[in-house]
């Protein structure tokens, strides 16, 4: 095993989602790592996190990439990692230049990111493989609104990730509603059935190697009593509640092992070559994905805290090419809170720019 200490950049930290997530797993990690981190807001928490850290220009800037592989070469970064939807597809697709550059990217090929962030021609995908899936149409007119056998409906753009702008309508003057707030926008809105009970949803880890490899499966059974975890709650008027998951998991980690082969079924099927992570819920007939995203999670580090640390994994995979033993993670609750952290004046005026 190598004992360098390993130097990995996490691009995009802000806030409370996958890049923190990130950091917080190789802090975890009993390989020491330099950690880099960029972000194009000078305040994001991730930042706060490491000595090693920068303020650069949005992933849709053309000064994007030339920004990461400048730091990449002043830090001697060996692997990149992202944290956000936008630095996720502008790093992959550019990873040959990171390649080129000494620096191995920690994340599924561009062709697999493609294939899974647009949801109707990942649902034909599914389909090939036997893998039941919710009911969906893409809503073009007024007469759309037929398709529609039950409510409520799921109201999601076509292409994106990272449960933004995903919607739960109760009935027709709703889907109108928010079909056409996400056109205005640019989105391809796309109705999906609503399926199965709150209380039965799980979120999976999926870890393959490029080679085909399977390196590590984890489920985790949701408990979405919580806002934190929650993006929408509804109540009907039948006193039925219908709740939309938020990517702030918390919940019961145990085998689950029905629920994880259905998911190796799906990452092999797509072809996985790193990170996937699969949402599903246990429904009377079956258990069934409604959301399949290929990257890093929001459930990291609650992973990395039972003992399955899914970022040191697949770092010392990519340079390493170390193949974990069988991991004996903890059966048990994660649950998860807000943390605070003070940032003294002289601390944030020594954030460096790019």
């Amino acid at each position: 095993m190598n004992s360098e200490k390993t130097c990995v950049l996490i691009a995009g930290t802000g806030g409370g989602g996958t890049g923190m997530e990130i950091i917080k797993s190789l802090k975890m990690a009993k390989n020491e790592y330099k950690i880099v981190a960029t972000d194009m807001w000078e305040n994001s928490f991730g930042l706060m996190e490491t000595p090693f850290r920068y303020v650069i220009p949005p992933a849709n800037s053309p000064n994007y990439i030339d920004s990461l592989i400048k730091i990449c070469k002043k830090e001697n970064v060996q692997a990149i990692a992202t944290g956000s939807e936008p630095e996720l597809k502008k790093v992959a697709q550019n990873s040959k230049i990171f390649e080129e550059n000494g620096v191995k990217v920690l994340l599924n090929s561009w062709e697999l990111i493609q294939k899974c962030t647009d949801k109707f021609k990942l649902t034909k995908i599914l389909k090939s493989l036997n893998i039941p899936y919710p009911d969906f149409f893409l809503y073009e007119k007024e007469e759309d609104l037929l398709k529609i056998k039950t409510f409520p409906v799921v109201i999601k753009p076509r292409v994106g990730g990272g449960s933004q702008n995903v919607f739960l309508a109760m009935d027709e003057e709703e889907v109108r509603f928010f079909t056409k707030y996400l056109k205005k926008y640019g989105f391809e809105p796309l109705v999906q059935e609503y399926v199965g009970d709150y209380n039965n949803e799980y979120t999976i880890g999926i870890l393959y190697a490029d080679n085909g490899k399977l390196l590590t499966s984890i489920a985790m059974k949701r408990l979405l009593g919580s806002g934190l975890s929650t993006r929408q709650t509804i109540m009907s008027k039948s006193n039925e509640k219908y709740v939309i998951s938020s990517g702030i998991s918390q919940g019961l980690i145990e085998d689950f092992k029905e629920i994880r082969e259905m998911a190796i079924k799906i990452a092999r099927g797509i072809n996985a070559n790193g990170p996937v992570n699969i949402q599903c819920r246990k429904t009377d007939d079956g258990i069934i994905p409604f959301e399949i995203n290929p990257r890093f999670s929001g459930t990291s580090s609650p992973r990395s805290l039972v003992g399955l640390n899914e970022p040191d994994i697949f770092c010392r995979y990519k340079l390493y090419d170390e193949i974990p033993p069988k991991i004996d993670y903890k059966f048990g609750y994660v649950v998860r809170g807000l943390v605070e952290r003070f940032i003294d004046l002289n601390e944030a005026k020594n954030i460096l720019k790019i």
